[in-house]
């Protein structure tokens, strides 16, 4: 038996994955923004819009949950697309002792060469090798998330298959805890996977969206798709506690705080300067589709676009080219002093 891989795909491991797909260029493509840095805002209007509107109500519980699941649903979709896990199938693919070893035949060698592949530099976390319905090689952990494949080709001819992951169930929940605190059940069928970090044993019954109670404590669930591998379905449930004022609020203001919530979560696991504030609003954008600005007083030291907004509020509305959004802040601590940082998004 092969043993675990090392737990190369770590926090940082993880982190850097999806960092490397927002610096891809997908972030352009969801925000239309460039990062920049240094910029002052002059000559850029930005209005306060005074908006009435009425409070969220019974649908509270749904925005807020929504916006929770939006985020854990690109967190998951990052390690099916990103340019991290395209990055490991080239390498499988062009790998020279697998391919020798399948088109020989030799099975000790296919072992080790999958082996060596897991255990490199890589961020695969498993590999599996097939032959039509016979598999020749399969290293990695028992629980892994986000599976995808490709054919192993050799002198123009598909002599193989495989199935690689870059995340396993345990990396994943920690990157939805640590991005959005929140809870979350893991769920082939009716059986919970058995891994740290989730609500155990979890409730009963977990509808795909409304409320949840579970040990006296009121949620509201979001759950979604996903696939286990080598491709079984996985069910990934989020239980996301509810406040007491909740339907108090306006449906933007519940948006737009708990998207700003996990963007404060998110700049805590930077060492945040001025050469890592790309990378923070990079991520921040593609995870929360907001436009994010870090200020120190009037003068902006990085931001989504340039020039950025002449002014915001801590909160409210505002009118920033010619689009609507809601404003979100918090001060942080950086190496420059403290700043305070904007994300606008969309009501």
């Amino acid at each position: 038996m092969n043993p675990r891989p090392p737990r190369a795909r770590t926090w940082a491991a993880a982190l850097l994955g999806i960092l490397t797909l927002a610096l891809s260029g997908i972030a352009a493509q969801v925000t239309g923004a460039t990062t920049t840095t240094g910029a002052t805002g002059k000559g850029n209007v930005t209005a306060a819009v005074p908006v009435a509107r009425p409070h969220c109500g019974a649908g509270a519980p749904e925005e807020l949950a929504h916006a929770v699941g939006e985020v854990a649903t690109r967190i998951y979709g990052a390690e099916l697309s990103s340019s991290e896990t395209q990055s490991d199938q080239r390498e499988v693919e062009g790998y020279g002792p697998l391919l020798s070893a399948i088109a020989g035949g030799n099975t000790a060698a296919i072992e080790a060469a999958d082996t060596s592949l897991v255990y490199s530099h890589t961020h695969i976390v498993r590999l599996r090798i097939t032959k039509g319905s016979t598999v020749l090689a399969d290293v990695g952990g028992p629980y892994i998330l986000a599976p995808v494949s490709g054919s192993l080709r050799l002198n123009g001819r598909t002599i193989a298959h495989y199935v690689l992951s870059v995340q396993d169930d345990l990396g994943y929940v920690k990157l939805v805890t640590r991005f959005l605190g929140v809870a979350l059940v893991m769920r082939v069928g009716s059986h919970q996977l058995p891994v740290e970090g989730m609500l155990s044993p979890g409730p009963a019954s977990i509808p795909a969206e409304g409320p949840v109670t579970y040990r006296h404590v009121h949620y509201e669930s979001f759950s979604f798709n996903a696939r286990s591998f080598p491709g079984g379905p996985l069910r990934i449930s989020l239980l996301v506690a509810l406040p007491a004022s909740l339907s108090a609020e306006t449906c933007p203001e519940i948006k737009s705080a708990e998207l700003g919530h996990a963007a404060q979560l998110i700049s805590r696991r930077f060492a945040l300067s001025p050469e890592a504030f790309p990378g923070f609003i990079k991520l921040t954008s593609i995870l929360t589709h907001g436009l994010l600005y870090i200020r120190s007083g009037s003068h902006q030291l990085a931001g989504s676009t340039e020039p950025g907004p002449r002014s915001l509020p801590s909160t409210g509305a505002v009118s920033y080219r010619h689009r609507t959004y809601e404003v979100y802040s918090f001060t942080a601590p950086t190496t420059v002093g403290q700043v305070r940082i904007y994300q606008l998004v969309t009501p």
